[in-house]
């Protein structure tokens, strides 16, 4: 049965889109974590998708920038393309129906940049949709000057407790759901708390694996996610622990890098969305580069503001 649209009519994400969704994502190599059948779906209501397909090869993903959204696009409407780009005809009409087109990726732009700019349509790196990479490596190994700090917080969590690592699955996911509960008792914020509920109930569904830490048999972390860009990238999209054990953050995502097969060669810890408090944390881990994101407006739009990225040396695109 088929359940997505074709173009211009266009219908709410729904799971029973799983297997229709998956031909065009999964042959995707930039690795943008917006790009999965599971952050799509998970973030449905988030950004108020509606998805439509253009052609046997690509979808388009219709949406609206959540309120008070820290990139200063609150509010706004934008599409998105999983697959081959959309022709340039069809392109004006989706920016003129939509506003923006939004997670241009690396080979997307490299598809459509010429052609668009010529039209006078503004194209502009949206740094705060980066996604952070990592080398898989670094961040199982933890060596050297650059991850001192790193290795001290995880040595001194294994000095005060003594942790058992697990696979989560589906069997255990209750124990990771304890972990959140309390990560979001200690914030008195509930974040991403109902996506990430979703997603521990559904991982069989959404195809999620990860890895549960626990400490004298109480679920202390985990780390959730799936591999993605055709199996040589993890992408992480929850990380939760209890916050009471002093470096747990450091040693989940250690022991989840190292239960990471070798043919993982990156891991995508997804985008910052412009929280300064977030974007300094990550890059205390000290990315090899991102998965760089553009936008698409309208002629005449003023160009936004691009932060420049820091002390990662050359930028790494897959």
């Amino acid at each position: 049965m088929k359940y997505i649209p074709d173009y211009p009519e266009t219908a709410p994400l729904e799971l029973a889109m799983r297997d229709e969704v998956a031909p065009c994502t999964d042959r995707l190599k930039d690795g943008a974590c917006e790009f999965s059948f599971a952050s799509m779906f998970l973030h449905r209501h988030k950004y108020r998708y509606r998805v439509s397909r253009l052609n046997a090869d690509s979808l388009m993903l219709a949406g609206t920038e959540p309120e008070h959204a820290m990139s200063g696009r609150s509010g706004a409407s934008f599409f998105s393309v999983a697959g081959a780009p959309p022709p340039v005809a069809l392109t004006e009409t989706l920016v003129e129906r939509y506003g923006m087109w939004k997670t241009v990726t690396v080979s997307l732009h490299a598809a459509v940049s010429a052609a668009l700019a010529e039209k006078g349509y503004v194209i502009a790196e949206s740094r705060d949709d980066f996604d952070y990479l990592y080398e898989r490596s670094d961040l199982a190994e933890l060596r050297g000057k650059t991850f001192h700090k790193k290795k001290n917080m995880v040595n001194a969590f294994l000095a005060s407790f003594t942790p058992d690592v697990h696979p989560l699955t589906s069997a255990n996911a209750g124990d990771a759901q304890q972990v959140l509960e309390a990560w979001t008792r200690a914030r008195q914020d509930e974040a991403d708390y109902a996506e990430c509920t979703e997603a521990l109930s559904l991982m069989d569904e959404l195809c999620l694996d990860g890895t549960l830490v626990c400490v004298g048999g109480a679920p202390a972390a985990f780390s959730l996610g799936e591999p993605v860009a055709g199996g040589a990238v993890y992408c992480v999209h929850f990380e939760k622990g209890v916050t009471s054990y002093k470096g747990i953050f450091q040693y989940v995502n250690q022991a989840a890098a190292r239960r990471l097969p070798e043919s993982v060669h990156m891991i995508n810890r997804e985008q910052d969305t412009g929280d300064e408090g977030l974007r300094q944390s990550k890059m205390t881990y000290r990315p090899c580069g991102f998965v760089v994101k553009y936008l698409v407006l309208p002629p005449g739009s003023a160009k936004p503001n691009a932060l420049p990225v820091q002390g990662t040396g050359n930028i790494r695109v897959l």
